[in-house]
């Protein structure tokens, strides 16, 4: 089976918050993600991978500190028949500017909104948000004494 890599950010900032992106889609409800997206082959490694998404969705550098989980799930639509591993890493926020944003999402209208917010390290008001999937926002809203300690 082919397996499709996917680097994703659990980006702490020194606010003692987490900053996640509001996307917004004509027709749909609007939801939160991490920060991220997919391997190219031109990337060295996963943190180079995560780097470059930072870079591409947030004009953003970030230290990052180290990969905290993994999940595996078959892939959808276009990645149909592959398996999907999403690699999530702690990484502490340095800085960004949303005018050097440079990934292809921004071209495409259609893709919607990418909408960068910050919310508090607070398990009450983390599970009130939309956060996709069900699986980080529960690691999240469970971890969040363990996030706390990389601030």
């Amino acid at each position: 089976m082919r397996v499709n890599h996917r680097v994703r950010a659990l980006l702490l900032t020194h606010r003692a918050t987490i900053l996640l992106i509001k996307r917004v889609r004509q027709g749909d409800e609007p939801y939160w993600v991490l920060p991220g997206g997919g391997v190219e082959p031109g990337d060295g490694s996963f943190e180079a991978a995560l780097r470059r998404e930072l870079k591409e969705e947030l004009g953003a550098t970030a230290e990052i500190l180290h990969e905290v989980f993994m999940t595996e799930d078959p892939g959808q639509s276009d990645l149909e028949g592959w398996l999907v591993q999403h690699h999530f890493f702690i990484c502490r926020l340095l800085g960004y500017d949303l005018s050097r944003r440079d990934g292809p999402e921004f071209l495409d209208p259609t893709k919607g909104e990418y909408i960068p917010e910050e919310f508090p390290l607070d398990p009450e008001r983390l599970s009130a948000v939309n956060i996709f999937s069900d699986d980080i926002k529960t690691f999240l809203v469970a971890n969040i004494a363990r996030l706390r300690d990389y601030l």
